[in-house]
């Protein structure tokens, strides 16, 4: 028995190693359809439990990823990309040893929406530098992210190369503003055809949009983004440092404070005098 479970854990490790070194090779290149279960039954001469145990282990490792009634084709690899608005996207992309080419779409100022207006504190008459970039990463175009920023913090911008130079590092040195933190959403967007063919019409349509307001040294809000990333080729990455502390003794001094004050006495039904906590009774 012990033997037949070693055969059988072998040979489904030796599934998927062939399959890994196969793609890392390029021989099953993104998007390559893999061979069906039954053809690795065959191939292997193995159950077909052992070649669906395995197929499900690269599943979950994001390997592959299965179509139904279409079949198991090759998962591009994620790149992670951290959340936070205070690191810029190059800054994130060189920490993993991976280039950015940077496409300026568009950079422009325009009337803000009363979503941004609200967000930047702006009045009514206010206007905002638009900026709209397009990432790309390994030749592939990654994110199409979007910037809106008070043209009385940030208007300078206007003549900068937005294609070459850091977002960040440009409000840094001609606007005198130092990122401090970011207020974050992410939801799935709706987004439109044009959109869509700047990312390069991907087969998967599955985007991630994180939607963030980021604050300076000033805690003032200095600008609304909006990033659109394509969901099969980036994993989104949230930290969260805050400790939350519950003391649940300062919870129960006011629990029997509050009991000690609505303390009483009534007299039953019996005629007996008895002693009610009216704070904590059920019938309250």
């Amino acid at each position: 028995m012990e033997r037949m479970e070693a055969i059988y854990l072998t040979k489904h490790r030796q599934i998927i190693d062939a399959l890994t070194t196969e793609i890392h090779e390029s021989r099953l290149k993104p998007y390559d359809r893999v061979p069906s279960e039954k053809e690795l039954c065959e191939r292997w001469q193995a159950s077909r439990s052992t070649v669906r145990k395995a197929m499900d282990q690269l599943a979950d490792r994001g390997t592959i990823f299965r179509v139904p009634g279409k079949g198991t084709f090759v998962a591009f690899p994620k790149i992670s990309h951290d959340t936070s608005q205070v690191l810029s996207f190059t800054e994130k992309m060189k920490a993993q040893g991976l280039d950015v080419t940077t496409k300026l779409i568009q950079k422009e100022f325009v009337a803000p929406s009363e979503e941004i207006a609200t967000a930047l504190n702006l009045a009514p008459a206010d206007r905002v530098l638009k900026i709209q970039r397009l990432r790309i990463v390994k030749g592939d175009p990654l994110a199409l992210q979007t910037a809106y920023m008070p043209t009385n913090l940030c208007g300078n911008l206007m003549k900068e190369d937005l294609e070459a130079k850091s977002l960040n590092a440009l409000l840094r040195e001609q606007c005198q503003v130092l990122l401090s933190r970011s207020d974050i959403w992410i939801e799935a967007p709706i987004i439109s055809p044009n959109e869509k063919h700047l990312l390069g019409n991907p087969h998967m349509s599955t985007f991630l949009a994180v939607v963030g307001v980021t604050y300076d040294q000033r805690n003032r809000p200095i600008r609304f983004s909006r990033g659109i990333f394509r969901g099969d080729r980036i994993r989104l990455r949230i930290s969260d440092s805050s400790v939350f502390d519950l003391d649940y003794s300062s919870l129960i001094s006011m629990r029997a404070q509050a009991g000690s004050r609505t303390r009483a006495k009534s007299v039953g039904s019996s005629g007996g005098a008895r002693e009610e906590w009216l704070g904590l009774s059920p019938s309250r």
